[in-house]
């Protein structure tokens, strides 16, 4: 059995990041007020929190 390998404070913390921005997409992506403009801008945030995760290092196994 192979263990997952621990994370340090700024991988921690961006993952952390990470997990809200989907959740926060998830539940805009859910409303009935989405517009074309809203959704572009949470996606970016999105893309951001992720790119900020694969700069550090992080894969699949991490959570992504």
């Amino acid at each position: 059995m192979k263990t997952k390998q621990r994370l340090t404070p700024a991988q921690r913390k961006a993952l952390a990041a990470y997990n809200f921005a989907v959740t926060q997409e998830d539940r805009y992506l859910g409303s009935v007020f989405v517009t074309s403009a809203g959704q572009r801008a949470i996606e970016t945030k999105t893309r951001e929190a992720y790119e900020a995760c694969k700069r550090l290092g992080m894969t699949h196994e991490h959570g992504l």
